[in-house]
């Protein structure tokens, strides 16, 4: 399942009726209602260390959607997921709560609500669900401002390897604003 038909399922969710390609609708406003997105390509979860998944350059961005798609099964037992960005200057922030994801499905989506004592959003193979921005305490996000570095991700693995697909939308905040895949 895309990132596109994740989001166009969410939204029909969320309104119970059938909308027409929001994806399109996205895309026919300059740069998009979500920004530009990049996308980077599956790779092996890293065991126990921080890993690069999209790095900021030039100025600080506003993220407003991240998403991860599962490609290949954790195997070999317990695992959690931790998402965080760690600044060129200053100390890393974590944007959720560590969350347990051994064996989830292939097609299996990971985003959260930016609140870093939520766990991350399961969204299983198949199903619709929230595609991050909503907080516990009920308000709704507009991104987070992510500053110049890398958006990181790891997993605690027992043994064994999985892999993840990142997908990221964002609005630069400066003249400068880049963000590539790591």
């Amino acid at each position: 399942m895309s990132v596109k038909s994740v989001i166009k399922a969410t939204y029909n969710n969320l309104i119970g009726t059938t909308s027409p390609d929001v994806v399109a609708l996205f895309e026919s406003h300059a740069g998009g209602a979500l920004g530009t997105r990049v996308l980077r390509a599956a790779a092996a979860c890293p065991q126990n260390v921080w890993l690069p998944i999209f790095t900021v350059t030039g100025a600080p961005v506003l993220m407003t959607m991240l998403v991860g798609e599962r490609t290949v099964i954790q195997a070999g037992g317990a695992s959690n997921l931790d998402i965080q960005v760690d600044p060129t200057a200053g100390a890393a922030v974590s944007f959720c709560a560590v969350t347990a994801v051994a064996a989830d499905a292939v097609g299996t989506f990971y985003t959260f609500t930016g609140n870093a004592a939520d766990v991350c959003f399961a969204v299983l193979a198949g199903e619709a669900g929230m595609a991050g921005g909503l907080l516990a305490t009920g308000i709704n996000t507009h991104g987070w401002i992510v500053p110049i570095g890398d958006v990181e991700w790891r997993e605690s693995a027992v043994a064994g390897t999985g892999s993840i697909q990142w997908t990221m939308f964002y609005v630069p905040l400066g003249a400068t604003s880049s963000v590539v895949a790591a």
